[in-house]
């Protein structure tokens, strides 16, 4: 009995470990840097696709694409690729 415990504690230490890592809930976030495959210096909609691929299908790749795209030149900027955000504005509270 002892002799099978061994083996089978392995196979579903195994199991766990395995499932364990490929649950990856958040994709890893995608650089301007790791999207510029051809290190050009801007990003392209194929470019972009591939580098999204895990986050997002092709059809939500290049709607995200044409909305960052704001000179409609076929490509992104650095600036374009990570556009800035505007700081939320604090809620005031007010004194009590």
């Amino acid at each position: 009995m002892k002799s099978n415990l061994i083996p089978a504690t392995f196979v579903a230490l195994l199991i766990i470990g395995t499932a364990a890592f490929a649950a990856d809930p958040k994709p890893a976030k995608v650089t301007f840097a790791n999207a510029d495959a051809d290190h050009d210096g801007k990003v392209s909609l194929r470019e972009y696709t591939a580098a999204h691929k895990a986050a997002m299908d092709s059809v939500a790749a290049k709607a995200k694409f044409a909305e960052l795209d704001k000179n409609k030149d076929g490509s992104l900027t650095s600036d374009e690729f990570s556009p800035k955000r505007k700081p939320r504005a604090k809620k005031e509270t007010a004194a009590r």
